[in-house]
């Protein structure tokens, strides 16, 4: 039960450490009695329960009490407080988790995350179902570096494991309600129930909504908006003394226009060209997501070990449209939509035993994962005149000389980054519609389809006359049965002469270009069935009392089974054409790709325990994902899957408990090898595709963490990391369009920060009644970075972020109420750049949230 006559005099100074973040105390004491120390914090990183200060990795643990005074909803809002961590999300279906420089940016399942997500010892598979509420919530841990031993594939950059509450051998019940700024209205309430005293279950039910921060300039709701709502159930049996069974389940639904990006080129937005202005979109931006999954955890202890079997099953669907150009400007006209369909079964048994000198871990797990991922793209034929012209600026602008650009102009555009060219195109699309271009004595075109008649004859067409008449005779015949130009094209390929050729495909162009209204879609439909089998063990022996020799070991087997089924859908000239998904001038492709990858994953650690204060700790480790399929794009001379992508990491490290426990200070250096990392980019010419290419790259860092009680009512907390990221090797996919140029060996990683810092103070007021007053700040600056790979000028600004939160709690401890602000000083904070809205000249971003304010109330019964 409850207890309902605690007092402040007798609640002990208790706080949890955040090893790596800020740790947070959740009480302190006001009366003399008891100094201020700093109490343990259990983590079951090593897939045992252990001291956190203990286990020689670098952890980052956050409590549920912590993620509650800090105000975070989700993972992306926990990781601007870690060092070494950025999880800079703009849609919860399409979520990128960086620890330490190594992520995966592919959002369709031909590949798999670089950081594995966890949810009470499952692995939840795609991004868009680790995305997960954070109510109820024990812990949060997050482990940096490869974790191949024990936590496995797709683990190479780290882990992060969700842990909710389990259900407690006593009655609880706690309400909490919350109100704020920008409609915010979110509620959870907790029931757990003894059934006798060998069962317990437990509820939660928890609902999120809040409206949008992107202003609306046109009627509707504006932009950026919450709406979630989540069930949990959990049932704990324990049929005898040495065995329990423990059941969860969980349901939750997602409803929202989020998942905004605004369009940052000033000359086609409505407001003022950045992610803060008013937005008006032609698509209307939607999430929405069901998800589903339940787990079943029996442990049975013999004499001298325990057996543990987790049994689970995952599944959800997902739909997420977006506006990809970000304004709504007909001309710039892009949509996407993406479909998911997921299913996760997975089992692992686990052994743990102990003697007085030797702590071991065996285990097996299998996992078996089927997708269905379906992307759609929308355009008008507008839009390919946008691109076509955007192209030629960028690639080869002294063709706008026939125009009458000046060679001024012609000189300044080939000195301009991409995004300084995309702002020029609205001015040179009126200059092409305000051109009239004679074709014959009395016959003239407008300029506006000139790009497009110019693209296609330069591009295009000559490669397909070329595969054409390599064909057979009856496709020879089909062809020019088909093209529109096509009498137009045998007097060229007769006589040289191109004029006749040239005015059919600009007046073709006119015609498609001006009918804007035309709609343009395209789709892209993967299946995957992916099976992934291991076996473990790990081992620390006590070499001395003081040192530990850690050891292990995983084997994976991975084998794939992938589709891919794409067509082209429209038509330019009388000929099917894509522009979207161009597959390298492939019209249909339906194919079937299997494959499989094993690999050996292990570690090392040495550390040494100084004195019962202080350890020292050094390792090397290596973490495996499997290889993958290319799910957008397959091309003559392009592979269809790419290699396992590989990382060795060497970190050094020490964890402190110093001043009778009332500092903890921990520090660590490393650097790691990344082999055949797995990068989605768009690139490609003509046309551009989504490809995914494997490239090397190196990262060398160093974290510090500090929390001190300075005194029995003061908390202080931080941390800094520093990292540096290169790529080592670039792959150039030549057979894609890219050349020399575009080699990114000596560049840093985007979305890498060099720099972090964190602040937090906590102050406790008690009070004469027995209740206390809590005083909290939380600070956060983040160094700038690179925002997109195909942009490098394009970089992300630093920033500084400052939280604030005063909390009353009664003396009984039945009833909390704080008020809260989030991003205090209202900081316009850019959350990233890309997307492939920059294909057209529509590089879009997405922010932080503005100032939120509001207020929270929690009773206990």
């Amino acid at each position: 039960m409850h207890n309902a006559d605690q007092t402040t005099k007798t609640r002990q100074f208790s706080l949890s450490a955040l090893s790596g973040a800020i740790a947070i105390a959740t009480a302190i004491s006001s009366g003399t009695a008891y100094s201020a120390e700093i109490e343990e914090v259990v983590v079951t990183a090593q897939k045992r329960a252990e001291n956190l200060q203990d286990v020689p990795i670098a952890i980052s643990a956050f409590t549920g009490d912590n993620i509650k005074k800090m105000g975070a909803q989700n993972l992306t809002d926990l990781g601007k407080s870690t060092p070494g961590v950025e999880m800079n999300n703009d849609t919860a279906l399409q979520p990128t988790y960086n620890i330490r420089g190594i992520q995966t940016s592919d959002f369709t399942v031909g590949s798999d995350p670089a950081v594995a997500v966890y949810v009470d010892d499952v692995y939840t598979g795609r991004g868009a179902g680790a995305e997960v509420p954070l109510a109820d919530i024990e812990r949060v841990e997050v482990l940096k570096g490869p974790q191949g031993t024990l936590f496995g594939r797709n683990a190479t950059g780290g882990a992060i494991h969700i842990v909710t509450k389990r259900p407690l051998n006593e009655d609880q019940t706690e309400v909490s309600l919350t109100a704020g700024n920008y409609g915010r209205m979110s509620s959870d309430v907790i029931i757990n129930r003894a059934i006798n005293d060998k069962a317990a279950v437990r509820l939660t039910a928890s609902t999120n909504k809040r409206d949008g921060y992107y202003p609306n300039a046109e009627d509707g709701a504006d932009w950026g908006g919450q709406d979630t709502q989540t069930l949990r159930a959990s049932l704990s049996l324990m049929p005898n003394d040495d065995t329990e069974i423990l059941w969860r389940a969980e349901y939750s639904r997602l409803d929202q226009n989020g998942a905004t990006r605004a369009s940052v080129n000033e000359n086609i937005s409505v407001g003022d060209g950045t992610v803060f202005s008013d937005q008006a979109f032609d698509t209307g931006n939607h999430e929405e997501r069901d998800l589903y999954a339940t787990s079943l955890k029996i442990t049975h202890d013999f004499n001298d070990m325990t057996l543990t079997s987790i049994t689970a099953y995952r599944t959800f669907e997902s739909y997420l449209l977006q506006d990809e150009d970000g304004t709504n400007n007909p001309d710039f006209y892009f949509a996407s939509a993406n479909f998911d369909d997921q299913k996760f079964f997975s089992q692992e048994f686990r052994l743990n035993g102990e003697t007085d000198s030797l702590k071991w871990t065996l285990g097996a797990s299998y996992s078996q994962e089927e997708l269905v991922h379906d992307t759609e793209a929308f355009f008008t034929p507008s839009t390919f005149e946008t691109f076509a012209l955007y192209t030629v600026m960028k690639e080869s602008p002294e063709q706008l000389a026939a125009l009458g650009v000046s060679q001024g102009q012609i000189d300044a555009l080939a000195a301009m980054s991409d995004l300084e060219v995309s702002k020029q195109v609205p001015g040179f699309r009126e200059l092409l519609r305000n051109t009239s271009i004679p074709l014959a004595p009395g016959l003239n075109a407008s300029g506006d389809g000139l790009m497009v008649a110019n693209f296609y004859g330069n591009y295009l067409l000559p490669s397909l006359v070329e595969n054409v008449m390599q064909s057979s005779p009856e496709a020879q015949q089909a062809f020019f049965s088909n093209f529109n130009c096509s009498s137009q094209l045998q007097t060229y390929m007769g006589s040289g002469d191109d004029s006749q050729l040239n005015a059919c495909l600009l007046l073709g162009a006119n015609a498609f270009v001006q009918g804007k209204e035309g709609n343009w879609r395209e789709n892209v439909l993967n299946t995957g069935d992916y099976r992934s089998a291991a076996i473990y063990g790990d081992a620390t022996w006590a070499v001395t009392d003081r040192m530990n020799l850690t050891f292990g070991a995983r084997y994976t087997q991975d084998d794939k089974d992938f589709t891919i089924d794409t067509a082209y859908q429209n038509e330019l000239y009388g000929i099917p054409f894509g522009m979207a998904f161009f597959s390298g001038g492939n019209p249909a492709i339906s194919q079937s790709s299997s494959d499989s990858w094993s690999d050996l994953s292990g570690r090392v650690v040495l550390d040494y325990q100084w004195n019962d204060d202080v350890m020292t700790y050094a390792s090397i480790s290596n973490g495996f994902k499997a290889g993958g399929f290319n799910s957008l794009n397959y091309g003559d001379d392009i592979d269809n899957s790419f290699d396992q992508e590989t990382v060795v990491n060497f970190e050094a490290g020490i964890k402190s408990n110093l001043l009778d426990n009332r500092m903890q200070l921990n520090a660590s250096v490393y650097a790691y090898e990344y082999d055949n990392l797995q990068e989605l980019s768009l690139i490609g010419f003509p046309i551009p595709s989504y490809n995914l290419r494997n490239a090397d790259a190196e990262g060398q860092g160093a974290e510090v963490e500090m929390l001190f009680a300075a005194s029995d009512n003061l908390l202080i907390g931080g941390n800094y990391s520093h990292l540096k990221t290169e790529y080592t090797r670039y792959q150039v996919i030549e057979a894609a369009g890219e050349t020399a140029e575009d080699d990114r060996t000596g560049d840093p990683r985007v979305g890498t920060p060099e720099n972090k810092i964190n602040l937090m103070a906590e102050y406790t007021i008690g009070l004469n009644s027995g209740a206390d007053i809590v005083l909290r700040g939380d600070y956060n600056w983040t160094d700038e970075r690179v925002g997109t790979i195909s942009d490098p000028s394009l970089v992300v600004p630093d920033y500084n972020l400052l939280n604030a939160r005063v909390a009353f709690n009664s003396a009984s401890d039945t009833y909390t109420v704080s008020a809260w602000v989030q991003n205090l000083t209202d900081e316009e904070i850019v959350g990233d750049f890309g997307g492939p809205g920059n294909a057209i000249g529509a590089e879009t971003g997405w922010r932080f949230q503005p100032r939120m304010f509001g207020a929270d109330f929690t009773m206990r019964f």
